[in-house]
């Protein structure tokens, strides 16, 4: 694998890993399970921003913008994350401010959508697929 790949190869399955744990936060959400979703929402937020320093290395060695802007949203989205359920512990889902947050989540997913696409067809069809398996999991309750 040549030097220039390591970096895309590592976001791209960052992303689909994202996906496929935020399944399992999901999952737990939907059965009850406090602990599993708490640390899910962690250990995806810790990838979040990984995936925030890989888009300032990308900017720093000058790789192509699309290589640092379309991490950018879900690097936003983990900020948000933090800050509203991790420090201020805010109880914002019942309110008016859950549009902007999902439609920020959203954002973030499209856009590592857009990676993988980017990145090689198969791959973002791979992360299209772990996608739609994120957001099938997150809208069970709801229908």
């Amino acid at each position: 694998m040549g030097l220039e790949l390591a970096p895309k190869l590592i976001v791209v399955g960052m992303a689909n890993l994202i996906n496929m744990v935020m399944v399992v936060l999901f999952a737990a959400r939907i059965f009850g399970l406090a602990q599993v979703e708490h640390t899910s929402g962690i250990v995806t937020m810790i990838m979040g921003f990984a995936l925030g320093y890989i888009a300032f290395l990308n900017k720093k060695s000058k790789r192509d913008n699309w290589m640092t802007y379309l991490l950018i949203p879900i690097f936003l989205f983990f900020v948000v994350e933090l800050f509203l359920d991790y420090v201020l512990m805010l109880d914002f889902r019942n309110t008016v401010t859950v549009g902007p947050y999902i439609l920020l989540y959203y954002v973030g997913l499209w856009g590592l959508i857009g990676y993988g696409f980017k990145f090689d067809k198969k791959w973002g069809f791979v992360t299209l697929a772990t996608y739609f398996a994120n957001m099938t999991l997150s809208i069970l309750p709801y229908i």
